[in-house]
Order: structure tokens, then sequence, then C-alpha cells
């Protein structure tokens, strides 16, 4: 039986990976931040190692006698600036690596981004060759840099390779439709120009099937982009997600103009009165979202064998089955 460690294993997609490894008979050893974390993860069927991602210690304690670490502990906050995410995306990843390599680890599977190739502007089926003239987050300029990193650790005893899902969702997912959901209750939420345009998108279980993959294939060094398989209106993706909670959208546009424009002055505001939590909008939020961006997965097709093994459609049946 294979051992492996995971960072970041209570996570969203931490738990589905943790329980898809135990289904193809890995023995699964993950880091734990606290009690209850550690509980989550046990009820999984890992074994938790109580620690964090500075607690080397603990790290090492996990990385003994594994075959290979999956990296997927990160802070995942479009709004906080590259000085704020450094110390997790960046510094974190540097020392695990370290520890990894130093511990005799064969593989170190990186859960990347998409959104490394995130300009402010729209992108249109890009693929790995495809580089940001112009990064505009903390999150994706701290991305990159850790992918950058981790790729260039690979060498014939330690293989690295990094995956870049797209916007990733599924059942349970904590962050992404509540936040939407509340949006509609507060009546803030407006499609940027109709919502009309692309993008893609990631279900959590293909995610899970590529991280395997990643794990098994010979390749190293490389990135990936993952995603569902094709290109969704952003709208339609929209009403479909919160429509497996029984929420309906309110048919309301902004053009992408007014949008920056009132992102900036929330912004201001938070920041001039120094409010708690983040404005309703930002401009991260609306390059995100506000306009095209679709990638080609068609590299991880060729070279790992990646294949969507859930489709958009199932992962909405799924939700409104679980209701």
């Amino acid at each position: 039986m294979k051992k492996v460690f995971v960072t970041g294993g209570s996570g969203f997609v931490g738990q589905y990976l943790i329980t898809q490894l135990i289904k193809n008979d890995y023995e699964v050893i993950a880091l734990a931040r606290s009690v209850k974390t550690c509980e989550v993860i046990q009820l999984l069927g890992a074994r938790p190692v109580m620690g964090d991602l500075s607690n080397n210690a603990a790290i090492i304690e996990g990385l003994q006698g594994c075959h290979s670490v999956f990296h997927l502990a990160a802070t995942v906050d479009f709004s906080l600036t590259e000085k704020e995410l450094r110390p997790l995306n960046v510094d974190a990843t540097i020392n695990i690596l370290k520890l990894a390599q130093q511990q005799g680890i064969k593989n170190f599977v990186y859960l990347g981004a998409a959104s490394v190739i995130m300009n402010g502007k729209p992108i249109y089926n890009a693929d790995e060759n495809f580089v940001s003239d112009k990064l505009t987050d903390g999150y994706s300029l701290t991305k990159l840099e850790a992918e950058k990193i981790v790729l260039a650790a690979n060498n014939e005893n330690f293989r690295t390779i990094s995956l870049r899902p797209s916007l990733i969702w599924g059942k349970d997912e904590p962050h992404i439709l509540p936040t939407i959901i509340s949006a509609i209750q507060n009546n803030q939420l407006q499609f940027i120009n109709g919502g009309k345009h692309k993008f893609v998108t990631c279900h959590v279980l293909n995610v899970c099937h590529a991280l395997l993959l990643a794990e098994k294939t010979s390749k190293g060094g490389e990135a990936y982009f993952i995603t569902d398989g094709k290109p969704l209106v952003f709208k339609w993706f929209v009403e479909k997600y919160v429509g497996t909670q029984g929420v309906s959208v309110p048919d309301k546009e902004v053009s992408l103009r007014m949008a920056k424009i009132f992102a900036g002055f929330m912004e201001f505001i938070w920041k001039f009165f120094s409010l708690s939590g983040q404005p309703p909008l930002n401009k991260a939020t609306v390059k995100a979202t506000g306009m095209e961006f679709t990638v080609t997965d068609q590299k991880a097709r060729e070279e790992i064998g990646y294949s969507n093994i859930i489709s958009v459609e199932e992962g909405f049946a799924e939700m409104i089955n679980s209701q």
C-alpha cells in the first residue's frame, strides 16, 4: 500500500482527495492544524499529524515512509495583498518542498491555480505556453511564484508536477456558493455585461481525479490546466449552481466600466474607514468574473491521461439529489 502525505486535508478539495485516495488503496497521512481538523481527517479514514506548515517536526513526522506529497494548503483570497499571502502560499511551499526532498519523497504534486495567467484582460482558450504580461492580484502572484519554485525542483529523484484547476465547485463547496447566495439575498448580485461571457470550471471530483493521475504519471516539471471539458456561459452556470439550492438569480446587470468604478470606490471606503470584513465588490473579483476566461486542458488529456469523470450536468444533479 502506497503511503502519501497531504496538506490542506481538511479543506474542501482535501476532504474529497483523502476519500478518493483511500478508495484507491492509499495510506494517507494528513497535516492537521487543530483538534477539530484532526477529527475531520480521522473520520475520512486518514491519520492526522497535529501541526501547521511552520511546524517542521510535525511535517517530518508526517513525511516518514511516504512515497508522495499532495500539497493543497493555501490561502485562497483575491482581496489580500501579495505580502499578506506570501507566508502560506510561497514560504510554506518552499519549506515543505525542502523537507520533502530531505526525507527522500519521490513525488511532489502541487495544487496550483488557473488564475496564474489572469491579467485583467479577456483570455481566450489559453494553454500552458501563455504567459501573462501583468498579474493583477496577490493570490495569483503568489501561486505562480510557488508553482515556479515547485517545478524548478524537479529532477530524476524528485518528481514535481503542478495542476491548474479553474473554478473548483461541487457538493458542500463552502465559499463560492454561499457568497453568491448571500449576494442574492442582500440584493447585491448583478451580472457584469449581462454575464454573457464564457469561463471554465472544474468539479472537485475532476480535480481529485487529476491529482491521482499526477501522482502516478512519469511526467515531471510540468504544469497542467484542468477543466470540466467545455467553456460555460457565466450567467448560465451561476443560475444552475444556485438553482441546486432552490435559489433564483435576479435579472440585473451592470457594465464592466461601472463595476470597476464601484469596486474601486468600495475598496477605498473599506480602507479609509478601516472597516472589518471585505467590501461587497472589489477589483480582483471584477477581473475574475467580469470577462472571458477560458483555457484548454488538452495537454493534461494527452500527457497524463486526464479526462473529466463527472460532467457539469451530473455535478448539478448530485447537488440537487443531496438536498
